[in-house]
């Protein structure tokens, strides 16, 4: 180290502490921390000593209360409802102890003694436990069970969970509702009298209890942390709100978690793109994580890409590192891949390691131990043709087993081009991504074409190909299993769709895959060298067009330009030793290729424009993809010329002879005029000219010497007068008359038109007057007619109710008077003097005084 000042430091804490690189500070960091684990233990701890006690009833409460106290230390806050709590944690505690308590605890009666001990009657099955070994609880007779017991009871071979022949599709009576819900009545206050005397010291159901739990305290003490640990994972994991309450809440965002997976890279020559690594990795659970790639021997060109298999979106990059995550749990998987390119100058093979780092324990995981860095790469190179359509290649993949997984890249001769890189099926795009000069597809899983005749196949198919790998990879892997790892991978794949493909068993998808790339902005021009070239490669596919013998036709091999499918040695074993290249066929070329006549690779011209095309897959399963250059097109036309001979031989030769004729009578020669052309450029300078002028368009090319005739339409023209006729003055004088002869009578006739309409417009406002005159007549004649009609009846209903009126009248006189005489008539009461004085006595009796 140099340095103009210089430096030293001394780190000084009273508490223990780290200091270091990554490699030493984060194995301590992966720890729990100590007010964690203190907590952890004192749960357990106090588990055990209520468990101990449970004989005593005062140390029993004071032992429970300490244990309440350190799972649940907010009991005392009452704006918080406690019971989701104490639901949460009796089920972290039963998952803890089924996985700690030894086999032979896990009977009927330790179940009881756990209900017992805390008072739990409701939750199902806290052991696990098979239901032909316990007695049905309230819980487990309502058919409360969990999604375990429903699991098993999916399982054939369980006689005790099978259901009687005369119970199925058998509809319940009221009788027999009303019996079963006696019985769970009884079955229940047994079941919960007896939980209770369980709790009273003396009883002989306590006794038993007392012993269940202390075999179960002296089974916890030799693993109080673990247990204690394993329960407040499961707890927290259930209901993560409930992490604030505790002390040791904050010590969480300390706590990382981090798995390393490492191999090596072989050497690679100069100028090429290469995967350093690849594996598909699976998320049981939603979790936070980050990937961190390490490479040794200065690899600064190494780039890692997470595809979400399920969507082919890929996980956003920050400076071209992957950027932290919340990986979400899916069906396929997360394909995590490590692309590399070397420069000008070769690579030497060195070692990678990637860290899957997490908050969480449960991290993404792949589906075998080591991840794969062994693979099989297919190079296609040809030169550059531009077409119409903008399409610069077509090749269509099929593939012999179901999830095919592969790496696409592409890259360009000229690096300024703007290219994009498609996967299509049925014509219909699934994945593209654009690049200049150089573009990838880092993964995508190619599926089996599901004919009916390859469905049939498909067994026996699939299990040759496991049976040949596993023969040809026994010897190349160190320590590997019987069976391949590709089988594994996809197994695991395979697994995970399990159900989905049972359920749609009957539908059959077919699959035509087709690998296209496009030039984008017009951005690869060409000079007149390269045009040149380009069109002696059109002429040679258009000579390949056309008909030929039949005999010419089946010996006639269909060649692929610059294409090789060599295995490159891109993953080492644990010795060091590279793998071994695959035997590759003497016509790959014809199994990759289609129509073609140009050069092989070994005379391919890399200063001409072309591309190069690399299909990626793992070694295991490097004969399971196939890679044509789609013909559809040329093969159509071939047939259909084909056809055409047969059904008429000769006929190619016919027409042949017949343009030669044609041609031979109507070709005519050019006259060169030599003496108006300018003088020729040098060599030199024409060259320079050529190379630097790049244009999108062919140029134009030699002027011919021979031309066809024009044709002759003269016989075709048709006269309209006998004689031609002359445009002068007195002819655009009768013309200019008609022109205005005729913008006068369009105008008279639209004069009309505006008349007319104007005299209909004032009719129909007249008959709408008339219509309303019209009906306030009816409506008067109506009122009028209603009034004679009423007059009579008014009339009558008067007489009635004035005879009424008096008749009503009388009757309430008559009653007046009837009144009236009974009062005169009524006696007074005897003995009793009336209390009102006649107005008589009253004056008398004011005389008096």
């Amino acid at each position: 180290m140099s340095a103009p000042l210089g430096y030293y430091v001394n780190l000084v804490s009273t508490t223990e502490f780290t200091f270091g690189d990554e490699e030493e500070v984060m194995p301590k960091l992966k720890l729990e921390s100590l007010r964690y684990k203190d907590n952890a233990v004192r749960i357990i701890s106090n588990l055990c000593k209520c468990m101990q006690t449970f004989n005593d009833v005062e140390a029993f409460v004071k032992a429970w209360d300490e244990f309440e106290q350190s799972h649940c230390p907010y009991r005392n806050e009452k704006q918080v409802s406690k019971t989701h709590h104490y639901k949460v944690f009796h089920d972290a505690l039963y998952s803890t102890l089924r996985k700690t308590l030894p086999p032979e605890l896990l009977t009927v009666e330790v179940a009881f003694a756990l209900r017992a001990i805390f008072r739990d009657s409701t939750t199902p099955n806290i052991l696990g436990l098979s239901s032909s070994s316990r007695p049905a609880t309230g819980a487990s007779a309502n058919h409360r069970g969990s999604a375990k017991e429903k699991k098993d009871k999916s399982k054939p071979g369980r006689e005790a969970d099978k259901v009687p022949e005369k119970w199925v599709d058998h509809e319940i009576t009221a009788e027999e509702m009303l019996a079963q819900v006696k019985i769970s009545k009884v079955w229940k206050g047994h079941f919960v009298r007896r939980l209770e005397s369980a709790r009273i010291p003396g009883h002989d159901v306590h006794r038993a209890t007392y012993d269940c739990l202390v075999k179960i305290s002296q089974a916890l003490e030799p693993h109080v942390e673990t247990a204690g640990l394993n329960l407040l994972r499961l707890f927290f994991k259930a209901e993560p709100d409930l992490m604030p309450k505790y002390p040791f809440y904050k010590d969480e965002w300390n706590k990382i978690s981090y798995n390393d997976y490492s191999g090596a890279y072989p050497d690679q020559p100069a100028n090429t793109w290469f995967i350093v690594f690849r594996e598909i990795f699976y998320v049981s659970e939603d979790t936070l994580c980050v990937p961190k790639m390490y490479i040794q021997g200065g690899l600064n060109t190494c780039l890692l890409r997470v595809v979400d298999n399920d969507t082919g979106t890929e996980t956003p990059r920050i400076f071209q590192k992957v950027a932290p995550q919340v990986y979400k749990k899916n069906k396929k998987g997360y394909t995590f891949v490590a692309e590399a390119r070397s420069l000008d100058a070769a690579i030497t093979g060195n070692k990678w390691k990637m860290r899957l780092i997490g908050s969480m324990a449960q991290l993404p995981h792949p589906s075998r131990p080591e991840v794969q860095s062994s693979f099989h790469m297919r190079e296609i190179r040809d030169y550059y043709v531009p077409q119409d359509n903008h399409v610069m290649l077509r090749y269509v993949v099929k593939v012999f087993e179901d999830n095919h997984l592969v790496s696409l890249q592409l890259n360009t001769s000229k690096p300024d081009v703007y290219i994009k890189l498609q996967v299509l099926d049925q014509e219909e795009e699934i994945l593209a991504a654009v690049g200049k000069g150089h573009v990838v597809l880092p993964s995508f899983i190619f599926q089996k074409d599901a004919s009916a005749d390859d469905s049939e196949k498909r067994p026996s198919s699939r299990g040759s190909a496991k049976g040949s790998k596993n023969k040809g990879s026994s010897n190349k892997r160190v320590g590997s299993a019987t069976q391949s790892p590709r089988a594994e991978s996809r197994t695991s794949l395979d697994g995970m769709e399990e159900e989905e493909v049972v359920g749609d068993s009957k539908e059959v998808k077919s699959h035509k895959y087709v690998i296209q790339a496009m030039v984008l902005r017009d951005s690869w021009p060409l000079n007149q060298h390269q045009w040149a070239f380009v069109e002696e490669l059109k002429e040679k596919e258009r000579e390949e067009l056309k008909v030929m013998k039949a005999k010419d036709r089946e010996q006639s091999p269909s060649g692929q330009a610059a294409a090789k499918e060599q295995k490159t040695p891109q993953g080492t074993a644990k010795g060091g030793k590279a793998k071994g290249k695959e035997k590759i066929d003497k016509n790959d070329k014809t199994k990759a290729g289609g129509i073609s006549s140009r050069p092989s690779s070994v005379s391919f011209d890399v200063a001409k424009p072309h591309w190069t095309l690399r299909i990626v897959s793992d070694a295991p399963a490097a004969e399971e993809i196939e890679v044509k250059k789609d013909t559809e097109r040329a093969d159509e036309i071939r047939a259909m010329k084909k056809a055409w001979e047969e059904a008429e031989p000769g006929r190619a030769t016919k027409a042949q002879l017949s343009r030669q004729k044609y041609l031979a009578s109507h070709m005519i020669k050019v006259d060169d005029n030599e003496e108006s052309l300018p003088p020729p450029p040098t060599a030199q300078s024409a060259d320079f000219e050529e190379e630097m002028v790049y244009s999108l368009q062919p140029p134009p090319g030699p002027k011919a010497k021979e031309v066809l005739q024009p044709l002759d339409v003269t016989p075709f023209l048709r006269k309209l007068y006998d004689t031609p006729r002359y445009k002068d003055e007195a002819e655009d004088r009768r013309q200019m008359e008609a022109r205005q002869k005729e913008i006068q009578e369009y105008r008279m006739f639209r004069e009309k038109v505006e008349q007319w309409r104007e005299e209909d417009l004032q009719e129909r406002n007249r008959l709408k007057v008339q219509q309303l005159e019209e009906c306030e007549r009816l409506q008067a004649k109506l009122d009028e007619k209603r009034a004679e009609i009423n007059a009579p009846r008014e009339a009558f209903r008067q007489k009635y109710l004035e005879a009424e009126r008096l008749r009503l009248e009388e009757l309430a006189a008559a009653e007046a008077a009837l009144k009236a005489d009974a009062e005169k008539l009524a006696p007074s009461p005897k003995g009793k003097k009336s209390g009102k004085k006649s107005p008589k006595a009253s004056g008398k009796s004011g005389k008096k005084k």
